[in-house]
């Protein structure tokens, strides 16, 4: 059966991931950096792993080890609903898995989602804020998130990805702007691992096609570097320009195109893209 590893000894699987190295959350669960869950065939030994983050799950190790493959099929059964959870999102550390996919989630459709890895190196952004009258770009700080109206969305970004807002003024950054006290657009580190972070980004529907996504995203790109960090990953599915499309308006160079496979009901399926 699979053996829930303690943090302590996150490490031990760390060789088994690494062709996701480009992944963050994986290696940030793996280091401590992000509420997670390991799992392996032998604690003591392992040759294969499965890694849980907020941002997706990740396979590793030897894809032959049948026991491990059935454990995990019958722990995801249990846990993982694709009526109540939307899709499964798996990442896969090298191609062998392939074969072996559609024995980890037999009940599931299974489909390819292609992704787009964008990085930000090199120079810290100079920031020329060009906003609409009304706007302002400002930190994700506590103040900010005392005394302005902050989207549910915020709140679950900083818990599910920090484990809650201490965690995240600790040791995570953000950058926002703001229109009146509300908060409509947000960038927020979702994990660092020594000085490499990823982020996200978000605008509210009344607010989109107003240049704020760039402008906030090149100001958390501009704390990163502030903290000492040297690169900012971005992830993008394929079929969203309008991500990627901010991503390179901020300044993030295409590093890889990539996929994960993602399992659902019939209802969900080709419902993989963001």
């Amino acid at each position: 059966m699979l053996t829930r590893l303690a943090p302590s000894t996150y490490g031990r699987a760390a060789d088994l991931l690494t062709g996701l190295d480009y992944q963050l959350s994986a290696g940030a669960v793996l280091a401590g950096a992000m509420p997670g869950a390991v799992f392996v065939d032998d604690p003591a030994r392992p040759s294969a792993v499965f890694v849980h983050s907020p941002e997706g799950n990740f396979v590793g190790g030897d894809p032959t080890n049948d026991r491990f493959v059935t454990d995990l099929c019958a722990h995801l059964a249990a846990v993982f609903d694709a009526e109540r959870d939307g899709d499964l999102v798996l990442s896969f550390d090298h191609e062998g898995w392939q074969s072996v996919a559609a024995a980890i989630v037999p009940d599931l459709f299974l489909f390819k989602v292609t992704r787009r890895h964008y990085l930000y190196r090199g120079e810290r952004p100079e920031l020329e804020p060009n906003l609409p009258p009304g706007y302002r770009i400002a930190p994700i700080d506590a103040a900010l998130l005392e005394h302005q109206q902050v989207p549910d969305h915020v709140w679950e970004w900083i818990e599910g990805n920090w484990g809650g807002a201490d965690a995240f003024l600790a040791r995570g950054f953000g950058a926002a702007a703001v229109h009146g006290e509300a908060v409509v657009s947000w960038s927020l580190a979702d994990c660092i691992v020594a000085e490499r972070a990823e982020i996200g980004i978000h605008t509210a529907p009344g607010h989109r096609r107003r240049g704020l996504a760039v402008q906030v995203a090149a100001a958390a790109v501009a704390l990163a570097f502030d903290r000492g960090l040297t690169e900012v990953g971005w992830h993008c599915n394929d079929d969203n320009p309008g991500s990627y499309r901010t991503a390179e308006s901020a300044g993030f160079k295409l590093a890889r195109r990539y996929h994960f496979m993602a399992a659902g009901s019939a209802r969900g399926m080709g419902e993989g893209s963001d």
